[in-house]
């Protein structure tokens, strides 16, 4: 933020900057600085966020060109203002060092306006000044009535222009692929994505999430207005990404929602392997221009093998195509990690790839949360602000070792790293609903929903929530606004299916679940499928559904809590505890369907209680 004048005042954290008087204040008591240092602080502020080089502190400092030792004397001027500041060049808060180039100021500014230009003498005449007459009251009314309601409108457009101007939500909409090549496509997606990640860390910052984004791709001829209205919110980012041989070139443009205005705009270039440090410098500078904190870098962005980014960026695609796509997920991962064993993002990605594998039942929870903790903790050694990694962590202790109150607490630190961390609040409301605290649930996933307002998804995550709490007619409805966006989401046609069931519509639910199933026959579909043919009395087709099950089990892996399910919609309670003990032995996260409409029969049940309790939901 650039001041405009010598006259005005600039602000940051308890500090005062005053050009006026050369002086440097904090908390009204004034700090002893030099003439260099101060003007240095000066420049640095004119060009917050941006890098001011070494050359230009040479000229600013040295004007008469008289220096004996410039580097030296640069340092020995850097180092006072951090030592005045506070600041630390190893963890900056103030002056970042941009080796061999310059430094750049980070703080959050805050500039006085500058001081009303004096109002225009008025001419009071004389019978004004006079005892007053009727007549002489009615002009003066007048006169002093137009100055004050001239003042008013002015603080009102000022008040009006600062609301407008405020960027409390934002959104990176798909970055342009301009290689020429097609192939490439995959490297724009994947720079849009860790783009809105490092956005994402800005504290008090409403990140749109990629999901939502992504559905402007290919379709820029609608106005950037009409595309923030849509997603709620004050500023989007848009830009284009070149990749040619070993460089990578990112054009970045932030403007205003209301009114289409431009507010930034640069462009960045840089070895690939540098591609993590380009996308820091990006994410920070717009940080600046919506003057928010990003937080805090534990380590400097690493280089990284070009070779290792690029399946790391194919492994997050997959890994958005749903289902289907996760096997393929964790092989990338696990090739990232052969190539670059100390990508903190990459052991967090294949650590998440390993909890989708189990949620979905694609392999045993006994196999999988093991090893995506190891991960996730080896993520949190390489950069411990990674709420992916802490997101693991909360998945696997509140499926793996019934551990709700430890899982609460590694959601809530990964929300303190990244408030727009769509997939932890999808979680987390679903961790509250495992609870029975259903009005947390909601209220958690609707957050998620605002972060992600033209996906399925969250619409998805709130019909799971709503059908857990038996609040079927509103599960319908999310469910029902998914298949709006998206018609071809499984798991929306199984919440459908099943608050249908619960509301004793069997003849809709099984239709809703033939669907899912038409759609993808895993065994979580066919699962709930035989449920509700069993609670229709269509036992034959059940024991259909428990023959196809045990079919595929030679093949591959099957949840117990699949043929639990088909079991309890049977009322075969016996054979649904044995199933459900099974899950309870192999740690299977999907043991706490137990506490769900699925086994309401059940509850009276002397085992009900017990299971409950020992999975931690009781």
């Amino acid at each position: 933020m650039e001041a405009k004048s010598p006259a005005s005042k600039i602000r940051f954290d308890g500090f005062e900057v005053d050009r006026s008087t050369r002086e440097l204040r904090k908390h009204g008591s004034r700090l002893k600085l030099s003439e260099q240092p101060f003007q240095a602080l000066v420049l640095l502020l004119d060009r917050a966020g941006e890098l001011v080089t070494r050359e230009e502190f040479q000229k600013r400092l040295w004007t008469d060109g008289v220096f004996v030792d410039f580097e030296r004397g640069l340092n020995k001027v850097i180092n006072r203002l951090r030592e005045v500041l506070g600041d630390d060049a190893d963890h900056p808060r103030y002056i970042e060092t941009l080796p061999q180039r310059g430094y750049r100021f980070i703080g959050e500014l805050r500039v006085d306006p500058l001081p009303a230009p004096p109002a225009p003498a008025i001419k009071i005449p004389l019978d004004a000044v006079l005892p007053p007459s009727p007549a002489g009251i009615g002009r003066r009314s007048v006169i002093f009535g137009a100055a004050g309601a001239a003042a008013l409108a002015t603080g009102f457009a000022g008040w009006r222009w600062w609301l407008r101007s405020r960027i409390e939500s934002i959104a990176v909409l798909p970055l342009d692929n301009l290689s020429g090549d097609p192939g490439q496509e995959f490297f724009a997606d994947g720079m849009t994505d860790e783009l809105t990640g490092e956005l994402a860390r800005i504290q008090s910052l409403r990140v749109i999430s990629r999901t939502s984004a992504m559905r402007y791709k290919g379709a820029r001829k609608k106005p950037l207005t009409e595309i923030a209205r849509e997603l709620h919110v004050d500023a989007i980012v848009e830009g284009s990404v070149v990749r040619v041989g070993g460089r990578v070139r990112i054009t970045a443009q932030l403007s205003r929602a209301a009114d289409d205005g431009l507010i930034w705009s640069e462009r960045y270039e840089r070895d690939v392997a540098e591609v993590l440090t380009l996308q820091n410098e990006v994410a920070r500078a717009i940080a600046m221009q919506v003057r928010r904190h990003v937080a805090p870098e534990t380590r400097r962005p690493r280089r990284v093998s070009p070779e290792a980014h690029e399946t790391y960026l194919r492994a997050y695609a997959a890994i958005y195509q749903g289902p289907l796509g996760i096997p393929h997920s964790v092989e990338l991962f696990r090739k990232t990690l052969e190539l670059d064993p100390d990508n903190a993002n990459a052991n967090a990605g294949l650590a998440e790839a390993l909890c989708y594998a189990g949620i979905f039942s694609l392999r045993p929870s006994e196999e999988t949360c093991p090893e995506a903790r190891k991960l996730a903790r080896r993520a949190l050694e390489l950069d411990d602000a990674s709420a992916s990694a802490h997101n693991v962590l909360a998945d696997v202790k509140k499926g793996y070792d019934w551990d709700l109150t430890g899982a609460e607490a590694e959601y809530r630190r990964a929300l303190e790293l990244n408030p727009s961390h769509l997939l932890t609040r999808l979680w987390f409301a679903e961790m509250w609903s495992r609870l029975g605290r259903f009005d947390e649930a909601v209220a958690e996933s609707r957050r998620a929903g605002a972060l992600d307002p033209l996906s399925p998804v969250g619409h998805i995550n709130l019909a799971l929530i709503l059908w857990r709490a038996g609040r079927f007619d509103e599960a319908i409805v999310a469910s029902h606004r998914a298949l709006e966006i998206t018609p071809g989401v499984v798991n929306a046609w199984w919440w459908q299916g099943l608050a249908h069931a619960g509301k004793r519509n069997f003849g809709k639910a099984v239709e809703c679940l033939q669907t899912a199933e038409a759609m993808n026959p895993a065994p979580m579909t066919l699962g709930y499928l035989g449920h509700v043919l069993g609670l229709a009395g269509q036992r034959a087709q059940a024991v259909e559904i428990l023959s196809r099950l045990r079919t595929i089990s030679a093949t591959r892996y099957v949840g117990p809590t699949n043929f639990a399910a088909v079991y309890a919609g049977m009322a075969d309670r016996e054979a649904a505890f044995e199933w459900m003990e099974v899950a309870f032995q192999r740690r299977n996260g999907g043991a706490h369907v137990m506490r769900t409409p699925l086994f309401d029969s059940f509850r009276d049940d002397r085992r009900y209680p017990d299971f409950l309790k020992r999975t931690g939901v009781a």
